[in-house]
Formats: structure tokens, sequence, C-alpha cells
């Protein structure tokens, strides 16, 4: 899920698929054409060309997820974020870069390479597949990929995570952490606990259908689930990040909602309904969902987290936040069209002390503070800081002097980085130039015990006026000096999600 920063102009999309058509073709719409278009490429591209110098330091792999969409879809406005999972990796060693790019092989994906066409229908609607496809997984492994116990997975929110082979990015399979997870889903956005190793996980409409309930799993630095325990919601409404920090878990619930019945007469898998109030729940990690806490919020929809601390009675939680539903990719309302808000960066401050144990009950009892001006969407910390205070933070950005480009498929495009220093209320920005889009950036520490925020920033940036890709490197501190170091893809990715860094030594284990 990335940022929509400006409503689309797209209508809203049929209620029944498209008619069959003639030849492969995708749709001539914002979703499928320009640079944006599907791409479909998978190659190893060996000794990529490189301006500057890659720190000898830096040898390791950056993989990064996307949806590229391998055959046209059944509904000409599909969302972005419906297309099949393709991963990138650039592969750092001894001052060389390779690139491999491959799909995973989805149970979806490789039934409709089979049939040469798509089967599934609209995201997450089950009633709108081909029949020869009925109760099969639908999973694209589309969204993000990280690294944890030693397997490199594939996330997509709407199903379990995909193994990949970290070196060769063959795909190993379907991975429920042994059947230790049960269900159909698993969220994207997982946290590390870098003190204990952890991976803290939740999982919503479990059954692949949407329901009220939340399913939140604790799983060990070596993969065992330690423990997993569920909680119910208002509504059944899109959960796409969290905050955790190293005492609780807090969950947004806004009204990004599902209706399982709805579902078999619309297609449109999540409606915004401003009748709906925005809930916060925070649960004690230690006590668990016995202890939940409801707040309510203004109605807001979250689009990423940042990070989040406990300091005794106060809870404080970075996030960004909009004032509307993600209408690029669901447009249909309760009320009929409404304008696109963007992402901004908030800072929530609760009080523990307060909040209601049943959402009925809940008020509005926590501060909102703002904390960047800008637009801003897909964020990083130094990961050894997570669930703890911060200093340093990267996000995805707009600088107005320059240029935006063609109009995305997720909202305006991010065409700059940004860099803000915690401490002192500095933000600095480098901006790649006119008609270059960045990608959300990775950090990657100099060293084990470097100080936090030493090290360097990756982003993927794309070139719109060379209908290519590049991936910058720079030093995470002084951004705003331009890159250290660039590779040069040489053709066009589609544009993505959320990657990782996993460093050499982990690969070699």
């Amino acid at each position: 899920m990335a940022a929509a920063m400006t409503q689309s102009n797209e209508e809203p999309e049929p209620v029944g698929p498209l008619p069959p058509m003639e030849g492969m073709q995708f749709p001539d719409t914002v979703m499928f054409g320009g640079f944006y278009a599907p791409s479909r490429i998978e190659a190893d591209v060996y000794d990529l060309e490189v301006e500057g110098r890659i720190p000898p330091e830096l040898s390791g792999a950056f993989y990064r997820a996307a949806a590229d969409t391998q055959y046209p879809p059944r509904f000409a406005h599909d969302p972005y974020i419906n297309g099949d999972g393709m991963i990138h990796m650039v592969r750092f060693e001894n001052g060389h870069a390779d690139l491999k790019t491959r799909y995973v092989r989805t149970q979806r994906f490789q039934l409709e390479r089979r049939a040469r066409q798509a089967l599934f229908g609209a995201y997450r609607n089950p009633y709108t597949d081909d029949p020869s496809v009925a109760g099969v997984d639908d999973g694209n492994a589309n969204t993000s990929v990280i690294w944890h116990a030693g397997k490199l997975l594939a996330l997509k929110e709407a199903a379990l995570p995909y193994e990949l082979d970290p070196v060769t990015l063959e795909t190993r399979g379907v991975y429920d952490f042994a059947g230790q997870i049960p269900g159909r889903t698993f969220c994207a956005h997982p946290k590390h606990d870098p003190l204990t190793g952890e991976l803290i996980a939740f999982a919503y409409n479990a059954s692949g259908l949407p329901d009220k309930q939340i399913h939140i799993h604790e799983i060990s630095a070596e993969g065992k689930v330690t423990r997993s325990q569920t909680f119910e919601v208002p509504y059944s409404s899109m959960v796409h990040d969290w905050l955790v920090t190293r005492e609780h878990f807090v969950f947004t619930i806004s009204p990004m909602v599902a209706d399982p019945e709805q579902l078999k007469r619309e297609a449109q898998y999540f409606v915004w309904d401003p009748g709906q109030e925005t809930y916060v729940a925070v649960i004690p990690r230690e006590q668990g969902v016995s202890g939940i806490k409801w707040f309510r919020s203004e109605q807001v929809m979250e689009t990423h987290s940042l990070n989040a601390w406990t300091d005794g009675d106060t809870l404080v939680a970075d996030h960004f936040l909009s004032k509307s539903g993600w209408f690029s990719q669901f447009p249909k309302t309760t009320v009929g069209r409404l304008p696109e808000q963007p992402p901004f960066l908030h800072r929530w401050t609760f009080d523990l002390t307060k909040g209601a144990a049943h959402w009925d009950d809940a008020i509005d009892t926590y501060e909102n503070e703002r904390l960047l001006q800008p637009p801003a969407e897909m964020s990083r910390v130094d990961p050894r800081f997570l669930m703890g205070r911060y200093r340093h933070a990267w996000f995805g950005g707009v600088n107005p002097d320059v240029p935006m480009g063609e109009f995305g498929p997720m909202g305006g495009t991010l065409n700059a980085l940004l860099h803000r220093d915690a401490d002192t209320g500095a933000m600095t920005r480098w901006a790649p130039g006119a008609e270059r889009a960045v990608e959300e950036p990775v950090f990657v520490s100099k060293f084990a015990d470097a100080d936090e925020g030493e090290g360097y920033l990756l982003s993927l940036v794309g070139r719109m006026d060379l209908n290519r890709h590049e991936l910058v490197i720079l030093d995470a501190l002084d951004i705003a000096a331009g890159p250290i170091a660039t590779v040069k893809i040489p053709f066009r990715l589609r544009y993505g999600f959320h990657g990782t860094w996993v460093p050499a030594d982990e690969l070699t284990k």
C-alpha cells in the first residue's frame, strides 16, 4: 500500500467483469498505462552500471515487492494493489551490484499462467472469480518482503506468506510457520522487536471474507509461535498497518469497511463509510487482549506507521493519517464521490490511565500533534530503534518546486526523500529532479554497533524521463548531499511498495 496524495480521476469500476478481449491487451487506464504499466520482466543483470562508488561495507541484498499484473484484469479499473507479486533483488558484493527479478509463483499465478488469462476477479472478492478457481486462495504476495528466522517471506495481508529462496528468488511455497498460523491471512507489516528478535504479526478477515476479528501472533526469533490471541473490533475494517511498542500493541480501526453480503452485489471490497467512527485499540503485550483499552479518534485512516514507544503511563505513536479513504484504489463510498486527502505525519500521545474497556464507552482522550507540514509517506527508522524512542526518521515526500510528472495509479507521486531529526526538529530533503519518482527508503547501518542513523539510505527512483529505474545510495544523515552512488537499472520496474535489507552474513548461514 503506497501513499495516496490526490484524488484519482478514474470512474468507479463496473460491477460486472469485462467482456472477453481479443488478444493480449491491458485496459487504457491510469492503473495500466504509461510509466506505471505492468513491466512483467523476469531478468538477471550482472554488474549493473554504477555512477559513483558503492561503499565497500554495503554487503548484502536489497529486496523490494511490487504488484506486476501478469494478465489483463477481469475488471478494467482493477486496483493497482491487485497485481501479481514480483520481487526485485539487488545483490551488493565487493562494490558490485547484480539485479534479479522474479514473479512469486503463487497458486493464483500458476493457474493463470496455465490458462493464459486472468481467472481471479476483483480484489479479495471471491464472487467475481472464474468458476474454475472457486475456493482457491487468491494471494499474490505483492506488498512487502521480510527476513525472519533465516527465511525470506513475501507478504500480502489478504493471504498467508510465500517463502522464497533468498539467493535465487525461487518460490518455495505457502509458509504458515509450520502450521502454527491458522486461517488464510497474515499482515503485510509485522514488526521485529530489535531486543528479543521476535516477529509480532496480526491477521484480519482470516476466513477470507469480512469479519470483526483481529488475531495477534507472537513469533520467536527461531520462528516458533509463542502466543496467538484474538479480539473483536466494531466493524470489519481495512487494517493495513499498526504500531507496536515494547509494552503495547496499537490498532487504528478506520471506516474503510467491508461487508460480506455486499460483496455478492458489488465488486469493490472496501467502501469508505463516513457514518462510522474511528477507534483506537491499545493492548498491553504482557497482559494481552483482556487488558484492551479503547479510544475514539477524529475520522481518519492510518496509511502507514512510523514508530511508537511507551514510557510509564504514556504511549507515543507516530504514524501517517489521511482524513479520507484510499479512493484511488477503492473509489466507491456510502455517500458518493469524495475528494481524496493526502497523508500527514501525526503524533498521538495517550494517557494509559484513561481509555475504556469497550469501544461503545470510548471518548477522545489523547493528544494529537502534526509533526510534518508537507505530505509524506513510506517511512523508515533505524530498525535497531523500533518500539522505543528514536531520533532519526526518513520518508518519501513532496518537493513542490519540481514538476511531478504523470499522475500515478495510487495518487500523486512521491518526488523527494525527507529526513527528520526528532531532537532538533530539523528536516532535510533530497529531490532527484523533474520526472523522477522516489520509492520507500530502506535504512542500512554501517556496522552493528553504529550510532543511530549512522548508515546508508537506499531507494529506488523511477526515471520517467528515461523509462527506467535506478537505485540510489545516500548517506542517511546527509541526504541533501545527494547520492554516494547511483546503480542504473537498464529497464523500467513496476512502481512498488515495501522492501528490506538482508546482510550478507545472514544470507550465507
